[in-house]
């Protein structure tokens, strides 16, 4: 009489893998490592085994990746208002300068002092600049009716004084 040797069915390294990955929070890993584990558990034909692990490592997977997605729109939601806000004062303090350069080329075109009254239909604005445009962020800009000192601005944004000033951080030499 021979003897047989009696074969153990083991234990699929990938559902153990799948388990292992979905608990450190690795969930893309996790699943695609139970879906190939139960698919070679059920071609083995009881030579592994691990379905158990397998199917856990997909539950949690699902979970870890469907929580990454709940958080991340709130996130892209901060993000983009953080761009806005940022934008906004960007498009201001642009605004500011062109009407500030200009304001300062017919001063000195027109020999002109601070203090003296502005002709606005002889100050030659950039294309698309236009005194009656709002600011961005909202709000309509008190635009002086008197050329500035040196250091003093033309245009004043309603958000200046707001945290996110919308005015330039160094205009001494405007």
């Amino acid at each position: 009489m021979t003897m047989q040797q009696q074969q153990y069915p083991r234990t699929s390294g990938l559902a153990i893998a799948s388990l292992v990955t979905g608990l450190l929070g690795l969930g893309l890993v996790a699943v695609i490592c139970g879906h190939i584990a139960l698919s070679q558990i059920k071609k083995s034909a009881g030579a592994l085994t691990g379905k158990g692990m397998a199917v856990t490592g997909l539950v949690v997977g699902y979970v870890t990746i469907a929580l990454v997605m709940l958080l991340m729109v709130p996130m892209l939601f901060i993000g983009a208002r953080a761009w806005k806000k940022g934008s906004d004062r960007a498009g201001c303090i642009m605004y500011q300068r062109n009407v500030q350069q200009a304001v300062r080329t017919y001063e000195v075109a027109n020999r002109l002092k601070p203090g003296a009254r502005i002709d606005w239909g002889k100050v030659t604005l950039p294309t698309g600049t236009s005194l009656t445009q709002p600011c961005p962020a909202g709000g309509a800009y008190v635009i002086s009716e008197t050329i500035p000192s040196v250091g003093d601005m033309v245009v004043e944004c309603p958000h200046a004084g707001v945290p996110d000033k919308h005015e330039p951080a160094d205009h001494h030499d405007w």
